[in-house]
């Protein structure tokens, strides 16, 4: 950091690696005994795209590196998703959820150690609550911390809400399990998923 970073107060992300990811492994447990959170099968890693050739064949590297291990893991499914915002998103479905743990570190390790870590925005991990609905969990690669997200759906004014109560109560819960974001205001909704 540069004399003109500490005068104006910027500071540097430090850069943390995605073992802290494994921690939702062992979270899962208490997810679904003590707050009875299933895992929805579905899990997802999202990153800035980077208009380059190397960045590209990256991509297409990673991309190929995924699929090999689909078609060796029957039961876990792959794709790979832009969205509007120029977003890339690599989209895992499967019932093990150990697996799509572990998939999603090997493809953030992959990202980090091609040089591509800046461009790691988040993971998340969609799990159902008992009423049906859907819990996430996002892990956020820059503080290497994970915050919950619980959208609230309201069929009469389409508004977009977050159930407030609901995320500072399982953050509180599974404070002992995951690192778990102490700044609130860097909880950010990630909504229209594309899974």
């Amino acid at each position: 950091m540069g004399i003109l970073d500490t005068l104006f107060g910027r500071q540097k992300p430090v850069p943390v690696g995605p073992e802290r990811l494994f921690a939702m492994s062992t979270a899962q447990v208490a997810l679904e005994a003590e707050q009875n959170l299933t895992p929805a099968g579905a899990a997802a890693m999202c990153f800035k795209d980077v208009k380059s050739g190397p960045f590209s064949q990256m991509q297409r590297d990673l991309d190929q590196m995924l699929r090999v291990a689909d078609e060796q893991d029957a039961g876990m499914e792959y794709r790979s998703v832009h969205d509007d915002l120029g977003y890339a998103w690599l989209i895992f479905t499967g019932s093990d959820f150990q697996s799509l743990v572990t998939t999603i570190h090997v493809a953030s390790r992959t990202l980090l150690d091609q040089g591509y870590g800046s461009q790691l925005l988040f993971a998340i991990f969609a799990f159902k609550n008992a009423d049906g609905g859907i819990v996430y969990w996002l892990y956020n690669y820059k503080r290497g911390t994970f915050f919950p997200f619980v959208p609230q759906v309201d069929t009469h004014d389409k508004l977009r809400r977050r159930n407030n109560p609901e995320e500072l109560r399982l953050a509180s819960a599974l404070g002992k399990e995951l690192p778990v974001e102490q700044e609130i205001e860097r909880w950010y909704p990630v909504w229209d998923l594309p899974f």
